[in-house]
């Protein structure tokens, strides 16, 4: 299954609730760039995608609306 970029979170404690709270409603999802995050924050913000299944991006994208309304990155 393709997976989709649904959003981009600047810290990984955003992008963890995040993905329990997906997880918490039988989403799975993904993270990339955590790491990398991590070691380069001090030079560069990349920021840490969270990834969806295609298939489950509308119901994910409903459940980010209403868990982060002030932080809708929404790709």
């Amino acid at each position: 299954m393709k997976t989709v970029t649904l959003t981009t979170f600047n810290n990984n404690v955003q992008a963890h609730m995040l993905q329990d709270i997906l997880k918490n409603q039988g989403i799975e999802s993904m993270l990339q760039g955590e790491l990398t995050n991590q070691v380069m924050s001090p030079f560069a913000n990349l920021g840490i995608q969270v990834l969806v299944f295609e298939k489950d991006l509308e119901c994910a994208k409903s459940i980010l609306k209403e868990a982060f309304p002030d932080n809708l990155n929404l790709v």
